[in-house]
């Protein structure tokens, strides 16, 4: 195999992008534009994250900076999702559901920075550690909830045919 082939198989692996892969080429499949919108600029923010999370840790050697790029990042994908839901663009109950799982990332992330330069706690070690990947596992499964609704909603059709 090439070599870039090779290094983007890392970085997708190394990323939520390879979980969003399916539920992205399914939506693709079945013409369903505002969940593929939704799930697409998902996956480039994390995207977007794999890649600059190795500079960024290079660069900011005092733990701040990453901390408020990582909040920013987060913010920036709130914006851009409630736009397109006020738009019609993606789905307005996935754009809502995904700004209330999102919303706790920037606070936890500002509240990180506060903790290790001003308070000198390690209450905000174990919270990071343990809700971050929450959020983010929450984030998947609301990209992933158009499709559940399908095949839900197709049980309930085949349950109501006459035999």
């Amino acid at each position: 195999m090439p070599d870039w082939f090779n290094s983007f198989i890392v970085i997708l692996s190394n990323s939520w992008v390879f979980i969003l892969s399916p539920a992205i080429f399914v939506f693709y499949i079945r013409n369903d534009w505002l969940a593929f919108r939704f799930s697409v600029i998902t996956a480039s923010f994390f995207l977007y994250g794999t890649l600059i999370h190795s500079s960024l840790s290079e660069f900011d050697d005092i733990f701040v900076w990453r901390y408020v790029v990582w909040a920013f990042n987060d913010i920036a994908w709130m914006a851009i999702i409630a736009y397109l839901g006020i738009k019609d663009k993606v789905y307005l109950w996935q754009s809502v559901l995904g700004q209330l799982v999102v919303v706790m990332a920037p606070i936890l992330q500002l509240f990180r920075v506060i903790d290790i330069h001003l308070w000198d706690l390690s209450y905000s070690t174990y919270m990071y550690k343990t809700l971050l990947p929450l959020i983010n596992i929450g984030t998947v499964v609301v990209c992933y909830l158009p499709m559940i609704y399908l095949f839900t909603r197709r049980n309930r059709l085949a349950d109501t045919i006459p035999k």
